[in-house]
């Protein structure tokens, strides 16, 4: 057997493989010589001076390590992901035996690679994993029946009798391997399974395919030799996962280019469509407030084809700088790497599984850890559905029926009357109040603190174009305490955006029961109705059912956004970009007589133009239309900023406001 051993290492050129390399070689010992094989990816965006001093640390390799023979830097003019770099890697492959490393590991514990290499052959292995503490997390080598050890073993090794946190066939954790197996093995997972997977997912699914876990039975070194340098990389630099070659790293914000405005849209396929969808759709969309008669119809843009960060393009070509962001729902941009890509690694394992599934469990922890106060929360598809929900959870609590309610709810609202779809005895049951200025909000006060024994609950979602009072809502508190019904507040809007508890948070009052909705999976489908445990515990008295509430992409794409808020300052970024906007817009409105045309809550700022005048609303629509031909898409009533939008965006948007103002003006 050869004395060579070959060192492969996918990179992405970040300075992270210096430590990999020199703890490494720091904590092994072996008796013969290594040749370095390395890719460099430009996945990631690295900057290039990082990137020269890992290259120039590996080309010096030879030089401080006597037992590197050769290295070889495959370094990549486009990104290929993580499979394409693998494929290269092992066609790189010389020696009999191979040890992996990412570019993210630190070593903290002696290997004796001499003693491995002979376990390896003599247990008839394919690889043995140097166990490190990402797949040792969960105390995987701890619980009782988990693992076993491997008799007669030199090295102390171990064998998973189950997989948990750790599994079977880890290509991406650092370890050694018999290159005869392991590589073929590697490029036939590469070669025939799903391109949008995890690569550890694919091997273990091409070896159980082939029936060939015998073959390529796996060992692990008992104890923790390596540690994780890469998630905490990955948060300080904001990069995501960059496991397929569509990934795109930091979401796109250029590509928008500001228009002149002389001209007006070509529309020509939207038009189209919108002709096909009328003979077929009632309403012609499935959602009323993105009709486009809501905007400026015949000047705006009906149908759009894909988004991007900031971006959206329709279907004629045209880019735009979006402000209407799914109406809120896509709280951090179109297309966000972090949600993208765990929906790309989630999908392959099913959608809507037969059984309760543990993601359920993780996606509640997760909410219950983001929001102050909720202790237990369930999880539905839609807003509508949340609030319908709360209000039958209110009254089985009470044994009451009537509900006051300030704003919109969803289309479940049981009010209207036989016109809208509703039986008048159930329309009796609620009231809906505006809250549009103080005198509304005293009136309200005043119903409840008149009704309220009547009352199981009162539900609120504040008016966009005004900041409801934190005093009106400490009243308001206090009046359904007086008389024993539940303040469920509708945050469905301004959940995980005012705060992420929404508006009861951001006024420090706190709710009995929560709405979530949009913001809360930031774009994928998934709402929830949460609260204190005294309360939530009562579903399970009433029948709330919903087949898709578990729908596991939605939870894990909850799970994702929540840690983004988290991690960075999102919630001060939107804040500062909408005051930003808004103060823009209403200097030139004011300019030119208009009053104050923005106005409502920093990071959801509402263009409202008087609704009892009709010259005010030839001007919104001119201005939507002219906002829309110079490259920004905004709505008549409220607008979101995303995490993906930029002072810049602000900057070119209030600056081709002032030309739209002063034509929808004349």
């Amino acid at each position: 057997m050869s004395d060579l051993v070959d060192i492969t290492t996918t990179s992405v050129g970040r300075d992270t493989l210096l430590t990999t390399y020199s703890s490494f070689f720091e904590n092994i010992s072996y008796s013969g010589s290594f040749r370095v094989v390395v890719t460099i990816d430009p996945a990631y965006g690295v900057e290039e001076e990082e990137v020269e001093e890992t290259v120039r640390f590996l080309e010096d390799l030879p030089r401080q390590y006597s037992q590197v023979r050769e290295v070889v830097v495959e370094r990549l003019p486009k990104r290929i992901g993580l499979q394409g770099a693998l494929s290269l890697l092992f066609a790189h492959a010389a020696a009999p035996v191979g040890v992996h490393l990412e570019d993210d590991w630190r070593f903290i514990a002696p290997v004796d690679l001499d003693v491995l290499i002979s376990e390896l052959y003599a247990h008839e292995s394919s690889q043995i994993v140097l166990t490190n503490s990402h797949a040792a997390r969960g105390g995987t080598f701890e619980r009782l029946d988990e693992v076993a050890e491997v008799p007669g073993t030199a090295g102390r090794l171990l064998r998973l009798n189950r997989s948990s946190w750790a599994a079977h066939y880890m290509p991406l954790c650092p370890h050694l391997h018999r290159t005869d197996r392991w590589a073929p093995t590697v490029a036939r997972a590469l070669a025939l399974t799903d391109g949008v997977r995890c690569p550890d997912e694919r091997v273990r699914e091409r070896v159980v395919a082939e029936q060939a876990t015998d073959r390529h039975n796996v060992l692990w070194t008992r104890d923790v030799v390596a540690e994780d340098l890469g998630r905490e990389w990955l948060v300080k630099r904001a990069r995501y996962k960059a496991i397929t070659p569509e990934y795109a790293g930091d979401a796109e914000t250029g590509g928008a280019t500001r228009r002149s405005g002389d001209s007006p849209l070509v529309l020509k396929r939207s038009a189209a469509l919108r002709s096909r969808a009328e003979k077929l759709i009632p309403g012609m969309t499935q959602t009323f407030h993105k009709r486009p008669e809501n905007f400026a119809d015949g000047e705006y843009p009906v149908y759009a084809e894909r988004g991007r960060g900031s971006l959206l393009w329709d279907v004629d070509g045209n880019s735009y700088v979006d402000f209407v962001m799914a109406l809120g729902a896509a709280s951090l941009g179109h297309d966000h790497p972090v949600l993208s890509n765990v929906v790309r690694e989630r999908l392959g394992r099913g959608v809507l599984l037969s059984l309760p599934a543990q993601t359920e469990i993780t996606a509640a922890e997760e909410l219950v850890s983001a929001v102050p106060g909720i202790e237990m929360v369930r999880f539905l598809k839609t807003g509508a559905e949340a609030c319908s929900a709360s209000m039958r959870l209110a009254r089985h609590l009470t044994g009451r029926e009537h509900f006051l309610l300030a704003g919109y709810h969803g289309w479940h609202d049981q009010l209207g009357g036989p016109s809208a779809g509703v039986p008048t005895s159930a329309a009796r049951l609620g009231e809906r109040s505006t809250l549009d200025s103080p005198a509304d909000e005293s009136r309200f006060l005043a119903a409840v603190r008149e009704r309220g024994e009547q009352l199981a609950g009162v539900m609120v979602s504040t008016p966009y174009h005004r900041v409801l009072s934190a005093e009106f809502l400490s009243e308001l508190r206090a009046a359904c305490d007086e008389h024993g019904c539940l303040l469920v507040l509708d945050e469905i809007v301004t959940g995980f955006r005012l705060a992420p508890g929404g508006l009861g948070q951001f006024h420090g009052v706190h709710a009995d029961i929560l709405c979530f909705s949009k913001g809360m999976a930031a774009g994928m489908p998934l709402a929830a109705v949460a609260g204190p445990r005294h309360i939530m515990d009562r579903f399970a008295e009433i029948r709330v059912s919903t087949t898709f509430g578990g729908e596991l992409l939605s939870l894990e794409a909850m799970k994702a956004a929540l840690r983004e808020y988290g991690r960075t300052n999102y919630y001060e970024h939107i804040a500062a970009l909408g005051r930003q906007l808004r103060d823009g817009i209403n200097e030139h409105a004011v300019g030119l007589g208009l009053g104050e045309i923005v106005t409502g809550y920093d990071p959801m700022p509402c263009l409202h133009f008087d609704s009892d005048s009709a010259a005010h609303q030839r001007i919104a629509r001119k201005f939507l239309a002219g906002m829309a031909r110079r490259g920004f898409l905004l709505r008549r009533d409220v607008n979101f900023i995303s995490a993906a939008h930029t002072s810049d965006q602000i900057d070119d948007a209030v600056s081709a406001s002032a030309e739209a103002l002063r034509a929808a003006h004349t």
